[in-house]
């Protein structure tokens, strides 16, 4: 599946971009919110691996890699990943942008994208994103993206505090349609 918009496609990730997310993945900035990236190339591959099978077979979403058309370039990630919270699955939006793309709208273009084919190609009623209170870049990317605040997990993985917020997409896909044209 490839997804366009205006200057990105989004596509389903194959082994062969473990190279690529282990370069975005060392950057500890770009990973200050995220936890840990792989130790090695190899980790990568096989977590690619894990994820096509759990995610695009089992599922028919997941992660999309983030493809800047004009540049041809890999500069993240952005799709849909499960979450367990109280004991409940929820299906998170998530997203990640190589610093150096940081500033330009490619998370929140992106982002958008799968928040309007989420309830048409993916059949979701609803979606949320778990922040970090400090990552104002990912919380305004989610606002962007019409979610709103719902509670503060206090622990959720490693982390303490963690912002929950979440968008029902219930009647919503016309109106976030027209942010971001497409072709499919």
């Amino acid at each position: 599946m490839e997804i366009e918009t205006p200057r990105l496609l989004l596509r389903q990730f194959v082994p062969s971009d473990a190279e690529r997310l282990f370069e975005i993945y060392s950057d500890p900035v770009t990973m200050r919110f995220m936890g840990r990236g792989p130790e090695t190339v190899d980790d990568e591959r096989n977590a690619l691996e894990r994820h096509i099978e759990i995610y695009y077979n089992a599922h028919g979403y997941g992660l999309f890699g983030v493809v800047l058309k004009d540049e041809n370039k890999l500069v993240g990630r952005c799709g849909i990943v499960r979450q367990e919270i109280d004991g409940e699955t929820r299906e998170e939006l998530s997203y990640l942008i190589d610093r150096p793309y940081w500033g330009r709208g490619i998370a929140t273009e992106a982002a958008q994208k799968v928040v309007e084919l989420a309830p048409i190609k993916f059949c979701l009623e609803s979606l949320i994103a778990l922040i970090l209170p400090d990552n104002t870049g990912s919380i305004r990317v989610a606002t962007k993206c019409g979610f709103e605040f719902e509670r503060r997990l206090p622990e959720f993985k490693i982390w303490k505090d963690v912002g929950l917020y979440s968008k029902s997409l219930v009647g919503t896909s016309e109106a976030i349609s027209h942010h971001v044209p497409s072709k499919i």
